[in-house]
Parts: C-alpha cells; structure tokens; sequence
C-alpha cells in the first residue's frame, strides 16, 4: 500500500533538545502546518492561528530543530556495515541502516520503500529511482543469500479490496510471465508508466523463482484507507483535521506493527511445509514506516499509545521476531539514504 507522507511530505522532524519536543509536520500544496508536541512518547495535537505572538514563539522554538538539521547535512557518509567480512549489499544500491542478532540463521531484511501517491497512483521525485535500486538489493539478496520469500507491503490483488480498476489498469503476474532479470532502462520505462499499477516487488516476481506472500492485515489496510480519504475532506476545518490525523498515525502503527508481528509465523510455516530451504525473507514498506520499527526493535517490544479522546486501545507486545530467534537487517535505498531533505531515520552514529 503506498504511504501518506513518503514522497511528497519529509518525515516529522525530532532534532529539537529538549526534552519536551516539538514536532512540525510540513505538507506541501497545502495552507496548513501542523504542530504537535510530545510528551514522553505520546503526541499531543495543538494549532494556534499565526498572530505575531505564536510566530514569534514558534520561531524561538524552532531554530535549534533547524540548525540541528542543517549540521546534519554536514556530516559525511558513515562507513558501510559489513557482514561476514563483505559489504552486505552493493553500496550503489543502498545502505543498511540497523542491524539485530546477526548471530542467527533466520533473517528477514527490510527494505524501506518510496511508493506512489496514496490516491492518484502518481511517482513521486524519487519513486522511480529508489524502486529501481530496491529492485536490485532485493536481486542482490536473492542471488547471494538464498531468499525465497518476498513479503510485501500492502495488497496487490483487486480481489483484497485495492480498488483501483476506474484509474488504473492492476498488473497481475503468474508464473508463466517470469523473464529474468531486467536492466536499468526497462526498469525505469516499466516503473515510471503512471497508467499502469507496477513495483518493484512485482517485477522481482517476474524476474526470479520467489513467492510473494501477504502478511498485510485486511482489517488495519482497510481502516487506514478508509480514515486518509476522510483526512483528505477535512482540510479546511483544523481541528477535525488534527484529530482525524491522530487515528491515522495510531492505525498506521497497528497496521505496521501487526505486518511485523505476521512474520515469523508465515516463514516458518513455509519452511515447516518444505517449500523453502531457509528462514529468510525480504520485507518491503514504507520508508515512513522504518522509525517505528527501528524502536521496537531497540526497545525488543511494541508499546504503542492510542489517542486521546478516541475509542482505539493501547497496545503492548513482545516482538515476535527476536522472540523466535529472527535477525533483522533495515536497508534504505541510495537515493533515499543520500536524500539530505529526508531527516535522519535512526541514528548513523548507533548501526551496527
């Protein structure tokens, strides 16, 4: 499913020191910032009309965020990690952002992605570029690890509800259609055509003997779908905007933590039945999705705070995935990792 914010909207922005932070979420194309400050780990949602007073306090508040950001565009490139003494993916292709338990045999490596707009299906600046570069750490990791398993974000079948068939024609692969791989021209010609519905998870299909398999929960897909095109009709009244907004942003993180609790057991599934020779896979999702995981990850469990003055629940959990013995390796795509309007996801100076 493509995301909300990846390509047209950067990621929020936590530079500031403090310890209470405050957060600006900038859209594009819009009259509106939106602010929200944190206590702890849960958002608080606030909007002040802009009379001199709160630009003046917004402004004070703000330039240590900005001159955090501008020092981090000075920083060089970190050095690669390596694995087993080899770098563990092309550095032209991407860079690995977080490693965990590289001890163990199992692993699932994530790739975050830049996808199409959420509504009108449209390639953002960086989408075509940093698919085609997913498309080949995922050939990478296919050919040099022995990967079986692609686990997608997302439905990309009309029969899960990804109601597409007024705007767009939906491919569907089957295994006769595989052609091997495809070079840099073909990728970007297949990518970059707007008129038809293609990713790189898709042309991987097509390109290699691996099975694609959903791990994404229909219940959380439909509700996100269904509160982003109330978000887009709430604009011009703030405050439903803002509280709408906070569903999305607690769906969203179910729906992300629910793809990642899924995991283990569809892979050991298809290892127990014999149809896999190991327990790898990739896991491809949203770039904006890839904090949120980094933090579980960290922190080895899922906490994840519902909004005030809404009916959702909190959630707690131990992460599935460390608790059955998987490694997790996070990769981001060269373009998307060298993208300096992108702030930082994680900490470089913390890999692994």
């Amino acid at each position: 499913m493509p995301d909300f914010d990846t390509d047209c909207n950067p990621p929020d922005l936590k530079a500031c020191p403090y310890r209470v932070k405050v957060v600006v979420r900038i859209r594009k194309n819009t009259g509106n910032n939106i602010f929200s400050r944190y206590l702890g780990e849960k958002p608080v949602p606030f909007f002040c009309r802009a009379t001199p007073v709160f630009v003046l306090f917004a402004a004070f508040l703000l330039v240590p965020c900005f001159n955090s950001l501008h020092a981090d565009q000075k920083v060089p490139a970190p050095n690669p990690v390596y694995y087993r003494g080899e770098p563990l993916i092309p550095l032209e292709h991407g860079e690995v952002v977080f490693h965990c338990n590289e001890k163990s045999p199992n692993r699932i490596y994530i790739i975050g992605m830049s996808h199409r707009d959420t509504f009108t299906f449209a390639n953002g600046g960086n989408t075509v570029k940093s698919q085609v570069e997913a498309y080949r750490i995922g050939e990478w990791l296919i050919r040099n690890e022995g990967l079986e398993i692609l686990l997608p974000e997302g439905f990309f079948s009309r029969a899960e509800g990804d109601k597409k068939e007024d705007l767009l024609k939906t491919v569907t692969l089957v295994e006769s259609d595989r052609k091997g791989p495809f070079d840099n021209k073909t990728l970007e010609e297949k990518l970059g055509d707007d008129s038809i519905y293609l990713n790189a998870e898709m042309l991987l299909t097509e390109s290699y003997n691996i099975k694609s398999l959903q791990v994404e929960d229909a219940g959380f897909y439909n509700a996100v779908r269904t509160e982003m095109a109330l978000l887009e009709k709430s604009r011009d009244n703030v405050y439903e905007y803002l509280f709408i907004r906070s569903g999305v942003n607690y769906l969203q993180e179910r729906r992300t933590a629910a793809m990642l609790q899924k995991i283990p057991d569809v892979v050991d599934c298809e290892y127990r039945e014999g149809r896999i020779k190991n327990k790898r896979a990739i896991f491809t999702i949203g770039l904006s999705h890839i904090p949120g995981i980094i933090k579980y990850l960290k922190d080895k469990r899922i906490a994840i705070s519902s909004p005030a003055f809404t009916s959702f629940n909190d959630y707690l959990s131990e992460v599935n995935l460390l608790e059955k013995d998987f490694g997790v390796t996070i990769i981001i795509p060269r373009t998307l990792a060298d993208n300096r309007d992108i702030p930082k996801l994680t900490s470089l100076d913390n890999i692994r």
